[in-house]
């Protein structure tokens, strides 16, 4: 499948979990890809494996973090390539704490990381995407539309539901453009970078454990990150041209909230 052989996709925290497998269905799918991510290391052994799929692949390493970052790098985007046709803001954080415990520094933190930072690419990007009427596909999470009992997400819940009503404002006001906006949120999918901080701790597939509710997924398990890649590739594509404004879900149906981060 070659549907996007010519085009030129740039995607945040590529380096492991969903963005790298986000990147790797984005290089099958035959499209040419800048790289962003924060580990040196990581982002050249992805940009290494990637590029075996036969297309040009270009790692940029930026800390997202920092306050003029996004900006920065998306002028460093457009000195390595000279079209920018998807941009998928796959780079988040969480962290979860019940409102008493919430710092305001942890609630900044994932603001920027989860709205800011995918508002400034988009931004930036935005000439070089109506040039080539492209999309902007922002990854959200299934905590935008539900809660845990177990699991406080008030801060991190706030900061995907905005990301959700920009895709959709966005949508609106860039579809004249010629540009689509679109959003997916994902469930219960392994992530690495949470795993490190405990947030989560399952393997792709795993079912539920004790205190899940076999029925909070009908699949029974987690999600495989390239289930969610697929989507993605997916509303990057021609294929995708009459869908903009909409937030997929990618949950297994989800009903609880029960399992895992996004």
């Amino acid at each position: 499948m070659s549907h996007l052989a010519g085009t030129t996709a740039v995607i945040t925290g590529a380096d492991e979990g969903l963005g790298y497998a986000i990147a790797d269905a984005f290089a099958v799918a035959g499209a040419d890809l800048v790289l962003l991510a924060h580990d040196g290391d990581k982002l050249e052994r992805a940009r290494h494996t990637l590029a075996g799929h036969g297309t040009t692949v270009r790692g940029l390493r930026v800390d997202l973090a920092d306050p003029g970052a996004a900006t920065a790098a998306a002028r460093q985007v457009l000195a390595l390539t000279e079209r920018v046709d998807t941009l998928v803001n796959n780079a988040g954080t969480a962290h979860f704490s019940p409102l008493a415990q919430t710092s305001a520094d942890s609630f900044d933190a994932m603001l920027h990381h989860n709205v800011r930072v995918p508002f400034l690419l988009a931004q930036a990007l935005l000439p070089a995407l109506i040039e080539g009427r492209g999309s902007i596909i922002n990854i959200s999470s299934y905590w935008a539309h539900t809660a845990s009992a177990g699991r406080p997400s008030a801060a991190y819940s706030a900061t995907r539901g905005a990301i959700n009503a920009m895709t959709r404002a966005l949508a609106n006001e860039l579809g004249p453009s010629g540009v689509r906006v679109v959003g997916i949120a994902p469930g219960a999918v392994p992530a690495p970078a949470c795993e490190r901080d405990r947030l989560v701790a399952m393997s792709a597939g795993e079912p539920y454990g004790a205190g899940h509710a076999p029925d909070g997924h009908p699949p029974g398990r987690a999600s495989e990150p390239h289930e969610v890649a697929a989507a993605a590739a997916f509303l990057a594509s021609p294929r995708a041209g009459w869908t903009t404004g909409t937030i997929m879900n990618v949950d297994g149906a989800d009903v609880d909230g029960a399992l895992a981060v996004r």
